[in-house]
């Protein structure tokens, strides 16, 4: 078993029951407990798990996710302040990789007449990018119905081979401790290939999803992987050198 879906098995495991002792992980994987351990650590340290003395851990409480029908009148205002900004940082020619949830569709409409093309696993976004008349890429795999997006073995396969020149990221919580995180393990293994292939990364939020953290984190933002929020986050204690706020 590759370590990606190993870790996947470890962790829909771990949503099953409060605690999980070592002992049920290598049975469930098949694998050494030393295997264990070293996965458990990689968790541990993307602030997924936390583990207990006695050879044991447990998933760190997190957030649910929203339906799409739910999330796409949520927060629209920010959304589209958002949205309108992080299209300026697109330039003519550039091959870029949007997330798939609503506050990337907001960046679609933005880029109508520029000469770029986008990747995304976003099945909400396909009628935007045509409307918009945006040169597209649609990874394929299999569609999560009720957040609209496309996963699986092969939409990772795409995406690990491209290369992109900036890349814009949603999330479901955004702290500055445990970093950016999604409530699908899926889509958080297609973000973290999106991202190790992007020359620039900037993360989308509005003020909503920070200081909270959803279940697998992704990535961490830092000086060179910036956050981008408006206005109304500023009483978040925001790192000024990891975060662009639009007024």
């Amino acid at each position: 078993m590759i370590p990606y879906a190993r870790r996947k098995s470890i962790l829909e495991l771990m949503h099953s029951k409060e605690i999980v002792y070592l002992d049920e992980i290598k049975e469930k994987t098949n694998v050494s407990l030393a295997t264990v351990r070293r996965d458990l650590k990689t968790l541990a340290r993307e602030g997924q798990v936390e583990l207990l003395s006695g050879g044991a851990a447990k998933l760190i409480i997190s957030i649910a996710e929203k339906s799409l029908e739910e999330k796409i009148n949520l927060n629209k205002e920010e959304k589209e302040i958002i949205g309108s900004y992080a299209a300026t940082l697109v330039g003519d020619g550039q091959f870029i990789f949007l997330g798939p949830g609503t506050t990337e569709n907001h960046i679609i409409k933005h880029l109508k007449g520029k000469n770029v093309t986008v990747v995304t696993n976003g099945a909400f976004h396909i009628n935007e990018l045509l409307r918009n008349k945006i040169n597209s890429i649609i990874l394929g795999g299999y569609v999560e119905t009720d957040i609209a997006v496309l996963v699986g073995p092969v939409a990772l396969n795409q995406v690990a081979t491209m290369n992109f020149d900036k890349c814009f990221i949603g999330a479901s919580g955004i702290t500055f401790d445990r970093g950016v995180s999604t409530s699908n393990i899926d889509v958080a293994e297609i973000n973290k290939i999106a991202i190790k292939n992007s020359r620039e990364v900037y993360f989308i939020g509005d003020s909503t999803k920070i200081g909270k953290n959803s279940r697998y984190t992704f990535a961490q933002i830092d000086e060179e992987k910036k956050l981008i929020t408006t206005q109304k986050a500023s009483n978040k204690n925001l790192d000024s050198k990891k975060v662009i706020v639009i007024e």
